[in-house]
């Protein structure tokens, strides 16, 4: 005679299974892929960032209101002339609710010379997994292969360092533009956290 004993975990692990399984429709079907996630760019025209046809894709991260944003615009634009023609950059602003203007103001008075987007659905975000501004994410076609900070002049909030030490962003970039190998790597950004998404 077989007796059947019921487990406790099993409703559990159902239960589990079936939060996961949503989890993953849902992304799925909010964000897609890289190359089906389109944001509008500053002229309202709808874009895809990731794409396929680039080898080298950075996603700079920032906030109109960030300080430790803007203070990177200058080692930004800096790694723009080293890199430009063989990585391409895209400024974004997450879940930015400020008019299109004020943005333009903020790209043209800090000097950015690479193309903004906004993620107003945070469609970037959740695919990179970014979680601060300043963030950046490196694809090399669509696979990421960095996330995290530019360099580490801040340790932490309110606290920086005079010079960097590490420049992680731009030894990321050295290494895919010379045909080397880069796992993927992650750093903690420091920065202005950003809104639930």
């Amino acid at each position: 005679m077989h007796v059947l004993r019921y487990d406790r975990t099993m409703p559990r692990l159902l239960e589990f299974s079936t939060t996961i399984a949503v989890f993953i429709l849902t992304g799925a079907v909010l964000f897609g892929t890289p190359s089906t996630v389109h944001v509008p760019n500053l002229d309202g025209e709808a874009v895809s960032p990731i794409s396929e046809h680039h080898d080298f894709t950075v996603l700079v991260f920032v906030a109109t209101d960030c300080p430790i944003a803007n203070r990177y615009a200058p080692e930004l634009r800096r790694l723009y002339e080293r890199f430009n023609g063989e990585v391409v950059f895209w400024l974004v602003y997450p879940s930015d609710h400020q008019s299109v203007s004020v943005l333009r103001e903020h790209r043209a008075s800090y000097g950015f010379p690479f193309e903004a987007v906004r993620d107003p659905e945070n469609k970037l975000v959740a695919l990179s997994g970014v979680t601060v501004t300043p963030e950046v994410a490196v694809y090399a076609g669509q696979r990421l292969l960095y996330r995290g900070r530019i360099d580490d002049r801040y340790v932490d909030f309110g606290v920086s360092r005079a010079k960097a030490t590490v420049h992680d962003l731009r030894d990321v970039l050295n290494r895919l533009v010379a045909g080397r190998d880069v796992p993927f790597t992650e750093t903690r950004a420091v920065g202005c956290y950003l809104s639930a998404i």
